[in-house]
Order: structure tokens, then sequence, then C-alpha cells
């Protein structure tokens, strides 16, 4: 064979594009919308919601099936067969299909409130991995800070232009970095597994990767209709009232309970009734009707627990009314002061302290300014990418704080 020929083979085989045994490509760290899919589809909460759902829709269905006629047989001189069968047209079961109707509203508008729960949870889990990860690499950056220091005041030291304490002052200054590196790896990890954990992850992994940016960018919201939109959309307040139209139904089904339901039974016989039966007409069938009363119980019971039922429906709806107006204003105040916090430091604060830093560690390199002078600008430097990096945190935590409250998207 070609020795060129076997070249291209083995290259198509061992590693080439596309080879039979080249190793795949590792898969992209996904994006928050795409965390988001993956934990409407894994997370437990939301899956138990879901088969809450699937009940609900079972005890509909339940409600809404026709009574099962009874077959009976009497084994006497002669033999009878009896067939009977409830009427169930009365408003009983208007009012018992209509009850469990609401509930299944319910319980689907209790799935979309878990939904959104779960998403403020995973977009917050989300915004805390990038703060940890931005937080580690300040930690790293300002941990190589020292080292090349401590590196520099050795050889100064050497030379005669520092004291022994400035060396020593250093080293203790690099301890420290190292300590705060491996504390921030740490909040890394910690972030990471419990980001994994809103998703449903079977095996969550420390080396989790994600793909985004803590950038701050203006998000402008309705501010005088948030409460509106809140009262429209929020589906804890839409569950909440059609578990007040369930209550009513079901008070209305414990007073329909005592009318009579109607039983109707078909007969038939071995043996040729008596033609005087108005009901037989002188052969082996005959049919019959007969109904329950309330004798010895007028289900007081059952129209006491709907009554306490709807009680409570209506005191979940004012304490609803409250807690949302209470959310709307306390994630609105967040969002405002986050916002200008933020803006603050994009007009060109976090430059400024970058400059410090920069002009210190070169007037510190010629002897102009004390060791001291240097360690409060790499302070200030530090500090002022902390405090920015946590406020672009809280700053987008205010902004899905605002979609939580009002139960609408406000990031395009």
């Amino acid at each position: 064979m070609n020795p060129r020929t076997i070249a291209w083979t083995a290259a198509l085989l061992l590693g080439g594009p596309g080879g039979l045994f080249a190793q795949a490509a590792p898969p992209a760290p996904p994006t928050l919308r795409e965390v988001l899919e993956i934990a409407l589809r894994r997370n437990p909460d939301i899956e138990a919601a879901r088969a809450r759902v699937d009940s609900a829709h079972g005890e509909q269905r339940i409600a809404r099936a026709l009574p099962n006629p009874l077959l009976g047989s009497a084994p006497n001189q002669p033999w009878q067969y009896t067939l009977t069968l409830p009427l169930d047209v009365t408003p009983q079961r208007l009012f018992r299909t209509r009850a469990a109707s609401r509930g299944t509203d319910a319980a689907v508008d209790d799935a979309t409130d878990v939904e959104r729960q779960v998403k403020f949870g995973v977009r917050q889990a989300f915004l805390d991995v990038l703060l940890a990860e931005r937080q580690q690499d300040l930690a790293g950056e300002r941990r190589e800070i020292f080292r090349r220091l401590l590196a520099a005041d050795s050889a100064r030291l050497h030379a005669g232009d520092i004291p022994q304490r400035d060396l020593t002052k250093a080293e203790l200054e690099e301890a420290r970095a190292d300590a705060d590196f491996l504390r921030a790896v740490g909040q890394v990890h910690a972030a990471r597994l419990a980001l994994q954990l809103l998703m449903g992850t079977a095996t969550p992994d420390t080396g989790f990767q994600i793909a985004g940016d803590l950038t701050y960018r203006a998000v402008d919201v309705p501010a005088d209709s948030l409460g509106q939109f809140a009262m429209r959309s929020r589906p804890d307040l839409r569950a909440a009232g059609e578990r007040l139209e369930q209550g009513r139904a079901n008070g209305a089904l414990a007073t329909a309970s005592l009318f009579p339901l109607p039983v109707l039974t078909f007969s038939h016989s071995t043996q040729v009734f008596p033609k005087g039966d108005v009901f037989s007409f002188g052969t082996r069938n005959s049919v019959g009707i007969g109904f329950t009363f309330p004798l010895f119980y007028f289900n007081g019971g059952e129209r006491k627990l709907a009554r306490a039922a709807l009680d409570q429906s209506r005191i979940t709806i004012q304490r609803l009314d409250a807690e949302v107006a209470n959310d709307v204003a306390t994630a609105l105040d967040a969002y405002r002061s986050m916002r200008t916090l933020c803006e603050r430091y994009e007009s060109g604060l976090l430059a400024r302290a970058q400059t410090v830093l920069e002009t210190a560690r070169y007037a510190y390199g010629i002897g102009a300014v004390s060791l001291l002078e240097l360690l409060d600008a790499i302070a200030t430097y530090s500090d002022t990418r902390s405090d920015y990096d946590r406020a672009v945190h809280d700053y987008w935590v205010a902004v899905y704080g605002l979609t939580r409250a009002t139960g609408r998207e406000w990031v395009p």
C-alpha cells in the first residue's frame, strides 16, 4: 500500500477531523437560558407539582364519571335478577364536577407558581456562581500581587533598601491572600453544587462550568404599574381565587346532597308477574324506582367543613393581597437602590481605583511611597472591585426579584 495512503488512513482513524476514534469535543458550558430549561425539566419541586396536577385531573375524571349499575340475583322460587342504576342527573353532579374542575385549575396554577419560584432560585444561584467566580479571580489577582511584591521586597532587602519588618509584613499579607483564595475556591464549589441541586442533577460536580458574565445593563420597568401587573399575573393569586370558587361549589354540593338521588331498578323473574302489577304489565319484567332521603343525617358535617374551607380561602386571598403588595414594594426598592449604585460605579469609580493601584505600585517600586500606602491602595482596589461585583450581582437579583414579585418577565 502507498505510504501516503497509510498515513491518511491512520490520521482518519486515530485523530483526523471526524475520525472514527477521534475524541468528541466537550459540550459548551450552559447559559442561563439552558440552565433554566434543564431545571424546568428536572427540578424535583416542579415534578412534584406536575404530579399533583395529574392527581387533580384524576379526581376531576372521577367526579365526571357516571355511577356503574348494580346487578343482583335472588336464588329463590322463582329466581329474580335485578339491575339497579342510580340516575346521576341531579344538582349534585353539577356542583361535584364544578368543584373538581376548580380544584384542577388551582393545581395547574400551583404548578405555575412553583415554576415561578424555581426560576428565581435558579437565576439567583446562577448569579451566585458568577459572583463566586469573580471573587475567586479577584482573590487570585490579589495573591499574585503580593507574590510579586514579596519577590521584589526580598531582592530589595538583600540590597539594603528596606528593613526586615517590611518583608515580614509582605509575607503576612501574602499568606493572608493565599487563605482568601482558598476560601474563594470553596465558595465557588458550594455555589456550583447549589445550582446543580436546583437543576435536579443526580451527580453534582464541583467543576461544573457555566457561560455568563456579571455585567451591568439597564433594565427599565414600569414602576407605577407593577402592582397591577402582579394582581393580574401572579399564579398564586389565581390559585387562591380558584380555591375560593371550589369552596363555594363544595358548599353548594353539601346542600344539594339533601335532595334525594333517584335510583332506577329493572327486575326480571323466571315466573310471570301477576297482571294486576302496574309496573310489570303481566310479564316477567318489572321496573321500579327508589331514592334516598335524609332521615338520620342532614350533611351537617359536610356543610360546616365547606364553610370552614370557604373562610380559609377568603383569609388566604387577603393575606396574599398584602403579601403581593409587600413583595412588589420590596423588590422595587432593591432594584432602584442597586441600579443607582451600579451606575455610580460605572461612572468611573472602578477605573479610578485601578489607576490609584497602578500609581501606588510604581511609586513603591521607586521608593516614593511606603509599604503601608501601597497596602492601602491594594485594599482599596480589591474592596472596590469586590463591592462592584456584588452590586451588579444584587442588581440582577433585584431585577429577577421583580419578575418573581409580579409574575411577568422584564428581561428580554
